[in-house]
């Protein structure tokens, strides 16, 4: 639409782009009889209808029309802006428009155009109402929104504190140390304490030390401690829940209950001057079973402790509950375990002292043996040699089995000594075979050391390797039927590892006791009548031998197929380098 008589280029364009669409009326005048010059479809609208009228003559007349001449005039005159004013209608009914006048300078600063606004009251009434409902809503929204964040960034602090507690109570295993970490634990709250109370092994209810997040106030509690002994107050701790069911205690009016539990004027002087406000005592339960309690006390005027306060505490106090049981658990043990070595300890004392004790005899029993035999006592029959053999067979038989409790107990002890060196696996089975080639023979069997080059070597002390292989091949002797398949040994390289496999065609081993043989003591049922005895210390002495040279020993087994056993040593050549 385009708009004539205005002369300024702004008012034109911002007129003809905007105010022919705007959703109010608007309209423009010139000169002081204010001709009308321009006038957008919503002004024209009203004026047609005889709602509004500025002075000229209408195409139709209305009582109730708006006369926008006075107004007109004032501004013309004044060349000030009236904004908002009510117009009532020409019959002095209620007012229904609300008009604002711009003036527009001429050249010689004096108005020369009038810029009109025409708004419905109601309307604007109603814009005003949505308006409102709008900002209360807004308003409500952000409130929520606040709450909302407030509630997160409490949920936020409260699982931050849960964390530093729970790594706190989890530094330490030592039970002084936990019990010092929970007597120092508090909810968030500014001013809250607490008292730990925790129930001994024996029933007994041990009060830890009370700590005040305020150090003025720690000798107050100290003095207040000495002269009320906890065990007649009922009213925290965990004496009030072991009277009573509940498992959370919540006095909101502390003051007079701390009034009726308190032994005199003095205690409740200085419970005033600590300060208290509201009391919550939550239990250590652990396993179902209540094992203390944690009474928390607000600041003197707190407000009452909160859903999620008490739901803080009750998290808290299960954490301090299994920390101070595990730290128990772990005394506990502790102790079981240096009774265990005591008793060990003495046990391998004793296995020593009667070792060495038994061999004076044995040797002396050995001696005389043989000098019966050898007829320095006088003559000796054909049934007598074969009596005093088998004496001397027993003898050392003996013998070997106090040497083995004598190897055990070295073992055990950390006494015995190793030199580690070039040790040739070849040369070792060949001394083992010269060893063993009689007992081997005995049953009827031979020995088979296959694939042992001379120049493959180990590092280990070459007297506890061939203490491992006469152990293993004995062992292999003793569970092999008379006259089986042969023993057979063979050496390979692994990496940096000398294997050095032990076989046989034995009655085997059932899986589930593949580990126990190597305990102390253990031996496999007697199912070969003619087995050799023994005290079960030779694969035990073996594995921990061949440990202690930084290696290990393993086994294989199918019953009634086989046994191998494994010697696994450091290579000579990769210890060096």
């Amino acid at each position: 639409m385009e708009v004539d008589g205005l002369e300024d280029p702004i008012i034109r364009a911002s007129v003809g782009r905007h105010l022919a669409f705007a959703p109010v009326a608007f309209a423009v005048t010139e000169g002081p009889t204010h001709v009308l010059v321009y006038a957008n479809e919503i002004f024209r609208r009203l004026q047609w209808a005889g709602k509004i009228r500025i002075g000229d003559a209408t195409t139709r007349e209305s009582r109730s029309a708006c006369d926008l001449a006075p107004l007109l005039d004032k501004v013309f005159v004044s060349a000030n802006t009236e904004r908002d004013v009510l117009l009532p209608p020409a019959n002095e009914g209620a007012a229904s428009w609300s008009c604002t006048i711009w003036p527009v300078s001429g050249s010689e600063d004096t108005p020369d155009k009038l810029v009109i606004e025409v708004r419905d009251v109601e309307l604007i009434e109603s814009i005003k109402d949505r308006q409102r409902i709008i900002a209360e809503r807004l308003l409500l929204g952000a409130l929520r929104e606040q709450d909302a964040a407030r509630s997160a960034l409490e949920a936020t602090d409260r699982a931050q504190y849960l964390a530093r507690a729970s790594r706190e109570l989890t530094m330490s295993l030592d039970e002084d140390a936990t019990r010092d970490t929970v007597r120092r634990l508090a909810l968030p709250r500014p001013g809250t304490w607490c008292v730990v109370d925790v129930l001994e092994s024996n029933g007994a209810i041990h009060r830890l030390a009370v700590v005040h997040p305020d150090p003025a106030k720690v000798e107050l509690i100290r003095r207040l401690e000495e002269q009320w002994p906890f065990t007649q107050s009922e009213v925290m701790g965990a004496r009030s829940l072991l009277q009573s069911d509940p498992p959370t205690v919540i006095t909101y009016n502390s003051a007079e209950v701390l009034s009726l539990a308190s032994h005199g004027e003095e205690d409740l002087r200085l419970l005033r001057e600590i300060g208290y406000g509201a009391m919550l005592v939550v239990p250590l339960i652990v396993r179902a079973r209540v094992q203390g309690a944690i009474t928390f006390i607000s600041a003197e005027g707190d407000a009452p402790f909160s859903t999620e306060e008490i739901a803080l505490a009750v998290d808290l106090a299960g954490r301090c509950a299994m920390a101070l049981d595990n730290a128990r658990l772990y005394r506990e043990a502790d102790a079981l375990r240096l009774v265990a070595e005591l008793a060990n300890k003495s046990k391998a004392e004793f296995l020593g002292s009667m070792s060495h004790e038994l061999r004076t005899p044995l040797n002396a029993i050995g001696g005389f043996t043989e000098l019966i035999d050898m007829g320095l006592h006088g003559p000796v029959s054909e049934q007598q040699h074969v009596a005093l053999a088998r004496i001397k067979a027993n003898q050392q038989h003996l013998l070997t089995m106090i040497t083995e409790i004598l190897n055990f107990v070295r073992v055990e002890s950390g006494r015995m000594e190793y030199h580690l060196g070039e040790v040739s696996m070849a040369t070792a089975l060949t001394d083992v075979d010269a060893m063993l080639c009689g007992a081997i023979e005995a049953k009827g069997m031979g020995l088979s050391t296959a694939s042992c080059e001379s120049t493959l070597m180990a590092w280990a002390d070459p007297d506890r390797v061939r203490q491992i292989l006469v152990n293993l091949v004995m062992n292999a002797v003793k569970y092999t039927p008379r006259g089986g398949d042969n023993i057979t040994v063979a050496c390979e390289v692994v990496g940096d590892t000398v294997l050095t496999h032990v076989a046989d065609a034995g009655v085997g081993i059932a899986a589930d006791k593949l580990e126990s043989i190597f305990e102390p003591f253990v031996q496999l049922s007697a199912t070969v009548r003619d087995r050799q005895g023994g005290v079960g210390l030779g694969l035990a002495i073996s594995r921990d031998l061949a440990r202690a040279m930084n290696g290990n020993l393993t086994v294989e087994s199918t019953v009634g197929a086989g046994s191998r056993f494994t010697l696994e040593l450091p290579l000579a050549k990769a210890v060096e380098s």
